[in-house]
């Protein structure tokens, strides 16, 4: 109560008192203060600092704290306007559970849980401690033999470090298409979205590093963010060590499940025969908590964002002029391309695995796919062979075989 004037207010008060011997009455005419503040600070002899009365204790909500903090908890994987208000949690109470409280009872519950829940939420950080709901993501180039081919392939890798538990896209390339949709798919795969991603200072994502660390981020990425509402950290350069989760468990799949290598008919079951490796793999003890990671990982996930109603559709669009032959450079190879006339200009749509050539009017002329899609590795049968020649019977068990039988 005594925080309501100055202390200089409060010292001249007992000044005029004291030494000036003044009345009460006066005292007030003189500091413009009513009679009954002047009396207070002028009478006063007791001028330690009073502790005021700690808010917090709510012993109305005891009943209800659990159910409300839930409806808080889950709120942080909400998008922002589809989360509780203090007076929807109150309208809740009185009709779902019969609250007989007061809503500023209700107000300031809420309000100090949203704060220490923010404080729990950020505590982790400082620890060396992976907090749930959080990922690392990163590339790595693997082979495989795609229907009796030779080829080479990427895996964007998406971990999780407090379950161990990982999910795996399979790619052609990293460009900004595939690095994009790679996210998308792993996030449907892992049924949400991490809160936070640790990346490196990749090209799909960003276009320089300012020499006071600052990023320059590419506008897709920054777009992709904001519609999946994740908090993109991108490690210092060189520094690929901070992500040093992601990076052990690409070892670990190539490792693990690329070798013999991978043989599959297409794209799409090279996809299926990785991830059901993946799968499978969580049901192995966590390396240092001793739990099933899938017990982990059924913790984890619960604390994803949730997935927004409408997917974000990765493409880049470019406009093109047709040559005198009614060619267009399409990555970076000339292609005819049926129904457009010489010179002229059409619209481009790069997707990951295709391009959409387009008129004017947006209308899809006929579509492509990337010229990267079917890039075969050269092989030299004669030297894979070498080896099994004194050891016939060996070809079965060869992965050889598969090359062979194109």
């Amino acid at each position: 109560m005594k925080g309501m004037l100055a202390m200089a207010q409060q010292y001249y008060i007992k000044y005029l008192r004291d030494v000036k011997d003044q009345s009460i009455s006066q005292i007030a005419e003189q500091t413009g203060v009513n009679w009954r503040t002047a009396k207070k600070y002028a009478d006063c002899s007791n001028w330690n600092k009073e502790e005021c009365p700690l808010r917090g204790k709510f012993p109305i909500m005891e009943a209800y704290r659990e159910q409300v903090d839930t409806w808080l908890m889950e709120d942080q994987t909400r998008p922002k306007k589809q989360r509780h208000t203090a007076k929807r949690i109150y309208d809740r109470l009185v009709s779902e559970f019969g609250f007989a409280g007061s809503d500023r009872t209700v107000r300031y519950y809420v309000a100090k849980r949203k704060l220490e829940l923010q404080i729990e939420k950020s505590e982790p950080y400082i620890r060396l401690e992976h907090p749930g709901g959080e990922a690392q993501a990163d590339f790595g180039t693997f082979q495989a033999i795609i229907g009796g081919e030779l080829v080479e392939r990427k895996m964007l890798i998406l971990s999780y470090p407090y379950s161990n538990a990982a999910f795996v896209f399979v790619t052609p390339k990293e460009n900004t298409e595939c690095f994009l949709e790679g996210l998308r798919r792993l996030f449907e795969m892992s049924g949400g979205v991490p809160n936070r991603i640790w990346f490196d200072n990749l090209s799909a994502a960003v276009v320089s590093v300012g020499t006071d660390g600052k990023r320059k981020l590419t506008d897709e990425f920054q777009r992709f963010a904001l519609h999946y509402r994740f908090q993109p950290v991108f490690c210092n350069p060189a520094q690929g060590n901070e992500k040093g989760h992601v990076e052990n468990k690409v070892g670990y799949a190539r490792r693990n499940w690329c070798v013999p290598l991978p043989v599959a008919n297409d794209l799409e079951q090279l996809q299926y025969v990785i991830n059901q490796q993946a799968l499978e793999d969580m049901k192995r003890l966590h390396y240092a908590k001793g739990v099933l990671q899938q017990e982990l990982w059924e913790r984890e996930k619960i604390k994803l964002l949730e997935l927004p109603l409408v997917p974000y559709e990765a493409f880049r669009l470019e406009s093109v002029k047709a040559n005198g032959y009614g060619e267009v450079l399409v990555d970076q190879k000339t292609l005819k391309v049926p129904s457009i006339r010489s010179h002229e200009r059409v619209w481009l749509k790069y997707w990951w695995n295709k391009v959409d050539v387009l008129n004017d009017s947006y209308e899809v002329l006929i579509s492509l796919p990337r010229g990267y899609i079917d890039e075969p590795i050269p092989i030299d049968l004669q030297t894979l062979l070498e080896p099994l020649y004194n050891r016939p019977k060996a070809l079965d068990y060869s992965s050889v075989l598969a090359l062979c039988e194109c």
